[in-house]
């Protein structure tokens, strides 16, 4: 009876992990964030930073979600891995650019927990680590640098704590990355009026990740609502070179000019 009883506790056990690594995959999420929010800006911090933000988006998430929006995690990497062949030299410095750890924590640990957290679950797109790091390398490269190349160059959008910037005009310049599909950003409310920018979400067709598409509106419907956006700096200035009247009023400086002055800031 025993015997019977463990041979049905091991069969759903593995019916459970069976089910958990074939979840279906609906679509691939790339989420960036503004480092700066993430480690100043949030009221209840679930970490501490223990570096100085860099003035660029950063990775924060690249995984799969359901049909649902749900992101996909937990499922089980049955191989093992030889991890110094995956995440080599030219990989680490690669990573380090776009994906660097904020906290305490090892990039490499984190980048481990990223795989067998989110990567498992994408397993059948990307086949094992080293495909899954490689893509993201490369999605990082086809974004490239929101700040400089997007916000600032594009539309004039500069990170300062005292200038406010219209949700439409924070989304719009997003949109010309995505190429007008849809996608999501998050911020973190001040008040009902305010809020500093957080995240960005790119969605990707879980059948050939290179085709960005219109993320699913269980997606979109978490889109900051707040009208007023601020996209904090990393540090105040540390030299009397910008105008007090253009650092207290937030208006758009001509892109030059701006990257000029983000450059003497850090």
């Amino acid at each position: 009876m025993k015997m019977k009883n463990v041979s049905l506790l091991l069969l759903t056990l593995a019916l459970f992990f069976i089910s958990v690594c074939s979840q279906n995959v609906e679509q691939i999420q790339f989420v960036l964030r503004w480092p700066q929010t993430y480690c100043n800006k949030d009221p209840k911090p679930k970490v501490k930073c223990d570096k100085t933000p860099p003035l660029k988006f950063t990775l924060d998430g690249f995984g799969g979600t359901d049909s649902n929006g749900k992101i996909l995690q937990g499922c089980k990497d049955t191989e093992k891995r030889d991890w110094k062949k995956v995440l080599h030299t030219t990989m680490v410095t690669q990573l380090n650019n776009f994906w660097p750890s904020l906290t305490k924590q090892e990039p490499i640990d984190m980048w481990k927990e990223a795989w067998n957290t989110y990567g498992t679950c994408i397993i059948k797109t990307f086949k094992g680590p080293t495909q899954y790091f490689n893509r993201a390398v490369r999605l990082a490269g086809e974004i490239g640098d929101l700040l400089q190349h997007h916000l600032i160059n594009s539309d004039g959008i500069v990170p300062c704590d005292s200038a406010t910037y219209n949700n439409g005009e924070i989304l719009n310049s997003f949109k010309k990355v995505s190429n007008n599909q849809e996608l999501s950003f998050t911020c973190k409310k001040i008040n009902s009026t305010h809020a500093y920018l957080d995240q960005v979400t790119f969605c990707y067709d879980q059948k050939d990740p290179r085709n960005i598409v219109s993320c699913l509106s269980s997606v979109t419907s978490q889109r900051c609502l707040v009208q007023n956006i601020i996209v904090p700096r990393p540090s105040p200035p540390t030299r009397a070179f910008i105008s007090a009247d253009s650092s207290m009023t937030g208006e758009k400086l001509r892109p030059n000019s701006i990257w000029e002055i983000l450059r003497q800031l850090i």
